[in-house]
């Protein structure tokens, strides 16, 4: 690769005045720039990213930690962070924890090599479940930024973007009961998340007489709440998640459930499998890509003023009603 000093030396002229000739500096004389610019061309000139990271100390780079690939929601988070990031000239390097708390471990040990300006992350479902935040609290003695997407703990002082949970678990419930809904029943996979927590909590608090079920393998649930639609009088189903919902939706087609006539059924979602069951699921649309977006807006923030306080951007739900209400 030719360097800038091969450039100054070729042409007669600083290893100053080629940088900023190549920087579109006004100090430099046009005709001056142009020569500069058709050898850099012809030489194929491109700038050595770790000297200049290390002159000034930022690499144009966001970390990015994900719990799942194949969920489609985080896929759609990825996408607008991509899109945020590459409109304010940074890229993203992708880290996937697989919900465990070793592979995020490590995938906060290589971004906190110096290989990236901040780190956006989403916590491994281990994380949540064992309560253990320390690696991620640790980024702080580290004086590296971050922000928390969709998942987070009270236990880590950090920016974070989020949905209203509470209130959209809520709301949904307080929807079904004026639709004339008397026998619902909550269903859940995500029991030990953070998000999981909140929307059973809105759920209690909008009706005492909502029966929630929770489960942590997706065979256990599809026995037991085959069990209970067989036995028990449900006329509205809530899941939590998506595939709690899908999983639902089946199981009530599977047992000749006329849909929405005896049982409607509403799900967290924005993946790709309610976009495609039939009858088409009834959700609570949680803007993914606008929670990338706005976690990138915030990592930007932080690093202009990395002793501003913390923020908490809310994404506000949308409920898209469908074939199953």
């Amino acid at each position: 690769m030719v360097t800038l000093k091969q450039l100054a030396k070729e042409l007669g002229v600083s290893i100053s005045t080629v940088s900023k000739a190549l920087n579109d500096s006004f100090e430099i004389s046009e005709e001056t720039k142009e020569k500069i610019l058709a050898l850099a061309k012809k030489y194929n000139y491109r700038p050595n990213n770790v000297a200049v990271n290390l002159r000034t100390r930022s690499t144009q780079t966001l970390g990015v930690i994900i719990p799942n690939i194949f969920n489609h929601f985080y896929t759609k988070i990825l996408s607008g962070i991509e899109q945020e990031a590459k409109k304010n000239n940074y890229k993203i390097i992708i880290s996937i924890s697989n919900e465990t708390l070793d592979s995020e471990r490590e995938g906060i040990s290589f971004f906190s090599n110096g290989s990236v300006d901040g780190i956006l992350l989403a916590p491994s479902e281990e994380t949540e479940k064992v309560n253990d935040y320390e690696h991620i609290t640790d980024l702080h003695a580290k004086e590296i930024p971050f922000v928390l997407f969709d998942r987070y703990s009270d236990k880590v002082a950090s920016d974070r973007v989020i949905i209203n949970d509470f209130d959209s678990a809520k709301k949904t419930i307080t929807y079904l009961t004026n639709l004339g809904k008397k026998n619902i029943v909550a269903v859940s996979l995500i029991k030990n998340l953070s998000v999981g927590r909140l929307r059973r909590k809105g759920v209690q608090e909008a009706s005492s007489n909502v029966t929630i079920l929770e489960f942590e393998d997706e065979k256990e649930f599809e026995e037991v709440f085959f069990q209970f639609l067989k036995t028990e009088k449900v006329d509205a189903i809530f899941a939590l998640d998506e595939l709690a919902g899908i999983i639902a939706l089946n199981l009530a087609r599977t047992l000749s459930l006329n849909i929405p006539k005896d049982v409607s059924i509403i799900s967290f979602s924005q993946g790709i499998l309610s976009e495609y069951s039939y009858p088409k699921l009834s959700t609570i649309n949680q803007h993914a890509e606008e929670i990338g977006k706005k976690s990138v807006e915030l990592i930007l923030s932080r690093l202009k003023n990395k002793n501003k306080p913390t923020e908490t951007k809310i994404i506000n739900t949308a409920l898209d009603l469908h074939q199953t209400t």
